[in-house]
Order: structure tokens, then C-alpha cells, then sequence
């Protein structure tokens, strides 16, 4: 299969489509999070929950991670706020849930040799070794690999020596190895539109032909397929659309056929579901939804047509690698299925609810959309100061989480940014005008 990975590489943000046979089909955002899955950290416990049995720990970032008292090591250990310790990610934040942590070793350290010896030091507790200077372990069987990772073991132990929490002890922030962390498969190539990036993704992408290639150069419109898998609503082809409403507990899919011109009702149900199965497989994936979802098809009377939905359900889903599980038709005629879930839907990197339940952007995705349009003007025109008018919150977000970006826009150009509040602009308006 031919499978390319296009990266667009932006100040504080990269965002990525991986296409298969020329067509995006999953899409991610990179912004250097510290809660990525598989990640080690050095944290402090910032609350204990006896009634939940957990702890919050302060793992840097917008919020702590979850810790349940059976992941605290060793088993029955009393944690403390404030106390020092090392954990693990093993879920990320979504659907407003914390990252889940744990104080257990990983297992990819806890190495064992040919002759069933264990490499010693490699498999103790997180929790033994927060506050301490590591020392020197033995390795029993002289296994290359077994070395290999008892030494990274003893350097993560040694920043966790040196650092105060919060902090990220491996693997070291990039957005290449989160990236890398998030694809499955292989691929045939990469293209990416900065040049200063290739040896890194390079490095953490060997053996793979890597090629710097402007976005303008694409034959994908990023910004399209990224409109795309945000838009609530999505024209079929021929006639109908498909709704998508995310909910605390699931999500939800309505398939309408519109008005039909001619035909009888129930052919144009059967022919707007059977163009829905293909673009909703699609959305499943570009979109990363996981978890239970259901579709509300438009109603079918008998068992054959029922059964034709299903099956092109089937077929479109098919080639998912995440093994999407169809469960059915309810009593209430909708359709059920559950796709394992593996990180946080598109969604919830890029919008947030706005009171009243609507989603919008997130004042950092505006300010990365506002500094990626102020780039293809400033390459447009070289030379020139800039002026950018913002919302007031799209301000104070560049003001203050996004102000060493900024900073970064700044020293590219060789110029100053002006940023302006106008009360009159919403959330998702902004304007770029030289000066």
C-alpha cells in the first residue's frame, strides 16, 4: 500500500495527514504535550482521593494525572502531598478524563536474561527511586540488550536525581517521537515543508525517504481535510448528510436524507445509508473517534435492507486498523458498534465547549491558525512588519501560553508582531495586515 505522511511544520504546533493511495485518511496534532502515553515523568502529588482511592499528581501540563492506590508502589503504600514521584502514562487525557498513571516499572525495562536471571535495578519501583541518586547496576547475563536498557534506565534515574517536578524524563520532548508514537504501519515516505526539521524527523523515522516539500507543493489541502474532520455536519454524495455530536457517553451519528425529489422514501433511506457506511468508516478514523458509538440511520422496514447497511458497514470499516466491532441494530433501530480507543479524539486537541454546549476552537488553535496564515504572508511578502487583530481571548492566549511562540514568529521573521484586541471580533475571526 502506498502510505505517505505529509508534516507541516509550524512554531509550537505540528500537524501531520497520513494518506493512503493519495487520500488523507488519519490526521494529528502535535504541540508537545506532556501527557503522551508510554511517557515518564518526575511528579509531585498534589491531592489524595481516599474516597476514590487515588492521588492527583502534577505531571506539568493543564492538568495532574490520576493515580489509583493499586498502581502505587509497592502495594500499600501511603502517598503524601507533596511527596516526589515517578510515574508513567499508560492512557492519555480525553473526554475530560486525567492521563492514568503508574508507579510501576515499565515493562520493557524489566528485562530478563537468557538463563532467567533478572537484570538487576531494571525492574524495581518507580517509587523507589524518586528522590534517590541511582547506582550502577549489574548485568547478569552481558545481553547487549539488556545493557542497552539498563542504561537508559540508569539515565532516566539520574535527570529524576537532578530535576524538580514537574518534569518529563523520557523520552525527551519531540514532536517527531509523539508523532512516531501515534502512527501504526509502516510507511513509504515523508514530506515535510520545514527544512530545519528533516534530521530529526530523519532520526526518529530511519530508513524512511524523507523529503522537504512546501505545503503549497501538496496535492492534499491540509487545511481542508483538517475542516473536514471538524465539521458537525457532512454532505453526502448525491443527496443527504451525516451528523456527528460528541457526548459524555459516546458519540452520536445521524444520517438525513434531506428532501428527495423523486423515488419513494424508502429507497432514498437505503440509498443515503448505503453512501453513509463509506463516510462514516472514513470519519471514524480521520476523526480518531474510539469508544461506544451509534449511528441513527435512516429508518429501514425490512430485514433485507437492514442487513445490505451492515454489510456495507463491514466493508467500509474493514480496512480500520483499529478493529472496529460492529454490535448491531437496537430495539430502537440504531446502530451499534465500539472502535478501541487509542488517544484523544481530534476534537478534543483542537475545540472546546462553549456554555451552552456548542463546540469551538480553542483559543491556542485559533492563535496557531492566526500565526500559520501570518507565515504564508510573511513568505509572501519578506520584509514587512505585521500587525495581527485577534480576539480579546486569542490575545491574552498569545500574550501568555502561546507568547514564547510568538517570540519564535518573531525572531523567523526578523520582525515584530503587533497584536491587537478588537471586542468586535468572535473567537474564530482574525485579520493580517502589513504594516
Amino acid at each position: 500500500m502506498d502510505r505517505q505522511l505529509l508534516i507541516s511544520v509550524g512554531l509550537g504546533e505540528w500537524r501531520a495527514a497520513l494518506l493512503e493511495r493519495g487520500v488523507p485518511v488519519e490526521l494529528y496534532v502535535e504541540r508537545g504535550d506532556y501527557g503522551s502515553v508510554g511517557s515518564i515523568h518526575l511528579g509531585r502529588v498534589v491531592r489524595v482521593l481516599p474516597a476514590l482511592e487515588a492521588a492527583l499528581v502534577d505531571i506539568g501540563g493543564d492538568r495532574p494525572a490520576f493515580l489509583p492506590n493499586r498502581e502505587v508502589v509497592p502495594r500499600g503504600k501511603q502517598l503524601h502531598e507533596g511527596e516526589r514521584v515517578i510515574v508513567q502514562i499508560r492512557r492519555g487525557a480525553q473526554g475530560g478524563k486525567a492521563a492514568r498513571a503508574t508507579m510501576k516499572a515499565p515493562p520493557t525495562l524489566a528485562l530478563r536474561g537468557s538463563s532467567g536471571g533478572e537484570v538487576e535495578g531494571a525492574a524495581s519501583p518507580l517509587s523507589h527511586i524518586a528522590g534517590e541518586r541511582p547506582q550502577r547496576s549489574t548485568v547478569s547475563d552481558g545481553s547487549a540488550e539488556a545493557e542497552s536498557f539498563t542504561c537508559r534506565w540508569q539515565e532516566i534515574l539520574e535527570r529524576a536525581s537532578q530535576l524538580d517536578p514537574p518534569a518529563r524524563l523520557d523520552p525527551k520532548a519531540s514532536f517527531a517521537v509523539s508523532l512516531r508514537r501515534s502512527l501504526r504501519g509502516a510507511l513509504d515516505e515523508i514530506f515535510a515543508d520545514g527544512p530545519a526539521a528533516i534530521p530529526e524527523i530523519r532520526a526518529v523515522f530511519p530508513g524512511i525517504a524523507t523529503t522537504h516539500r512546501l505545503e503549497t507543493d501538496w496535492q492534499t489541502d491540509l487545511d481542508a481535510a483538517f475542516d473536514e474532520a471538524l465539521a458537525n455536519t457532512l454532505t453526502l454524495p448525491g443527496r443527504g448528510s451525516v451528523h456527528f455530536e460528541a457526548t459524555r457517553a459516546g458519540m452520536l451519528i445521524d444520517v438525513d436524507t434531506g428532501t428527495p425529489e423523486a423515488g419513494s422514501p424508502g429507497r432514498a433511506g437505503l440509498t443515503a445509508n448505503l453512501a453513509a457506511c463509506r463516510t462514516i468508516a472514513r470519519q471514524l478514523r480521520l476523526r480518531n473517534l474510539g469508544g461506544g458509538i451509534i449511528i441513527d440511520f435512516v429508518g429501514l422496514e425490512s430485514r433485507s435492507s437492514r442487513e445490505r447497511v451492515r454489510a456495507a458497514l463491514a466493508e467500509a470499516v474493514a480496512s480500520d486498523p483499529a478493529g472496529a466491532q460492529l454490535l448491531g441494530w437496537t430495539r430502537l433501530g440504531r446502530f451499534e458498534l465500539v472502535r478501541p480507543r487509542r488517544g484523544r479524539p481530534l476534537a478534543e486537541a483542537l475545540l472546546e465547549p462553549r456554555p451552552g454546549g456548542a463546540l469551538v476552537k480553542t483559543t491556542v488553535t485559533v492563535s496557531h491558525e492566526a500565526l500559520r496564515a501570518l507565515r504564508r504572508a510573511a513568505r509572501a511578502q519578506p520584509g514587512r512588519q505585521w500587525r495581527l487583530i485577534v480576539a480579546p481571548d486569542v490575545a491574552a492566549a498569545l500574550a501568555g501560553p502561546m507568547a514564547d511562540v510568538v517570540r519564535q514568529a518573531e525572531e523567523r521573521f526578523a520582525r515584530s508582531i503587533t497584536i491587537e484586541a478588537d471586542p468586535g471580533y468572535d473567537r474564530e475571526r482574525f485579520q493580517i495586515s502589513a504594516r
